[in-house]
């Protein structure tokens, strides 16, 4: 499932210029999708969003559609970047995620969370935390892990939701579309929890590395083994994959179209670019 590459990759990611939106004259390509055991298979398009060298990684979609920040390298360190790096200072700086206004972004570095404009500028420090955080949809309360008393709290605001135990690692706090529940890695087990509290609840067998709520709100799509499979939140239904192919996918992230952002391993390559997907059925 090759992409024709490029015979140099640039230093400027020369698609974030425009809009994020598939529409129509994109020289895209297609990989083959189906359900396990389902016939026929999908036709999806994916659009090529990034072409610099080493890593790009943890694509966020802005939630107006106009935009994709991710992490890069710059001077020798992870930023973030949204068209260009907004962020220049000597840390490594992990997983953007957008504001519901679109007009800022959070990410974690240096142990804590930070917010800083999507035009870039001067950071707000947030709040001290383990890992990377997330803003609610509603509104700007923020999910994220601390570490209180010796044990680790993931707090919604400044509000505990559920107390963890410590000597785990969490990460990848994502609230769900409605605001209503919080789904997180522990090491690589997914999952999810009510945000009125109440015992966390394993939503997936298999190991996680990244994952995102569908925008309906019906299950998640999550990265295992380089695949992108479908966890449905309704009983009796089993997981599905998505994705077949030589490529890798890791780190997705899902606009309100379903369209899905990913960091895809480049074949026969150490690098890994953005991509956009589009079609994908679940």
């Amino acid at each position: 499932m090759g992409l024709p590459e490029t015979s140099q990759r640039s230093r400027v990611p020369w698609a974030l210029a425009v809009a994020v939106g598939l529409s129509s004259g994109l020289a895209g390509y297609v990989i083959h999708a189906a359900r396990v055991n389902r016939i026929p298979k999908q036709v999806v398009q994916v659009k090529r969003l990034t072409d610099m060298p080493g890593d790009e990684e943890t694509p966020a979609i802005s939630p107006d559609g106009n935009a994709v920040a991710f992490v890069a390298g710059s001077g020798g360190k992870k930023q973030i970047w949204v068209k260009v790096a907004i962020t220049h200072d000597d840390a490594d700086h992990y997983a953007p995620r957008w504001s519901a206004d679109s007009r800022s972004l959070i990410y974690f570095a240096s142990g804590a969370i930070w917010e800083i404009p999507a035009t870039g500028g001067a950071a707000n420090r947030l709040v001290d935390a383990l890992a990377s955080g997330d803003l609610s949809h509603a509104g700007k309360t923020l999910a994220y892990f601390r570490q209180r008393d010796g044990a680790v709290e993931l707090m919604a605001g400044d509000r505990p939701v559920v107390k963890l135990t410590a000597g785990e690692t969490y990460s990848n706090v994502r609230w769900s579309p409605d605001d209503k529940k919080i789904a997180y890695l522990q090491n690589t087990h997914l999952m999810v929890v009510s945000t009125s509290g109440g015992e966390p609840v394993k939503a997936a067998s298999m190991a996680v590395q990244g994952f995102a709520w569908s925008p309906d709100n019906s299950g998640l799509v999550v990265s295992t083994h380089g695949e992108l499979w479908f966890v449905p939140r309704v009983e009796g239904r089993s997981p599905w994959q998505l994705t077949f192919g030589e490529s890798s996918y890791e780190s997705p992230d899902i606009d309100s179209a379903g369209n899905v952002a990913v960091s895809r391993g480049i074949v026969d390559s150490s690098e890994s670019d953005i991509v956009m997907i589009s079609g994908l059925k679940w």
